[in-house]
């Protein structure tokens, strides 16, 4: 599968369907093992002083996607919010991953 989806962060939004995408106020992060992602995490360090939790962690462990990619997903830097997803969307995701594959699927 090709990592460079683009438009889609390492936390899985895709930018693309945000409105600050959309209007030139912010920029895809990219896949977290990336070079649009070190471009972002840069930016973000210039201009906030910080970066996100999460893109950092993924750019850091050479994770494209967590929700695919990352045996700790999902970890505190979801659970610790207060985004990407909901308490809700993480616990099913948990549940899900615990349990073996419906209808022999992987």
């Amino acid at each position: 599968m090709n990592d460079e989806i683009f438009g889609t962060g390492a936390c899985g939004i895709n930018c693309l369907t945000c409105g600050l995408g959309a209007s030139g106020r912010c920029s895809p992060c990219g896949p977290g093992n990336g070079d649009q992602a070190a471009k972002k995490l840069a930016v973000q360090l210039e201009r906030l002083g910080g970066f996100c939790p999460i893109l950092k962690c993924a750019s850091d462990r050479q994770v494209a996607f967590c929700l695919r990619d990352c045996d700790r997903f999902p970890c505190d830097h979801f659970s610790g919010g207060p985004y990407p997803f909901s308490q809700g969307f993480l616990q099913m995701q948990t549940r899900r991953r615990q349990g073996p594959p419906p209808g022999g699927r992987g």
